[in-house]
């Protein structure tokens, strides 16, 4: 089930950001450079949350 979620995720945490940057910019590749920065910054975040929750719960 953890994969899954994680599967499920990566799209749905990539659409989020580039339709947040779309209703902010009207340049596409200022809509593209501030949503895979939305992105990787909201990967690296999730990640840290996800491995603290493991350790606290190992």
């Amino acid at each position: 089930m953890g994969w899954a979620m994680i599967l499920y995720g990566i799209p749905l945490t990539l659409c989020i950001s580039l339709v947040y940057s779309a209703t902010r910019y009207e340049l596409p590749s200022r809509i593209l450079h501030s949503s895979a920065s939305m992105f990787i910054k909201t990967l690296i975040g999730l990640a840290v949350l996800y491995g603290i929750l493991w350790l606290v719960s190992g």
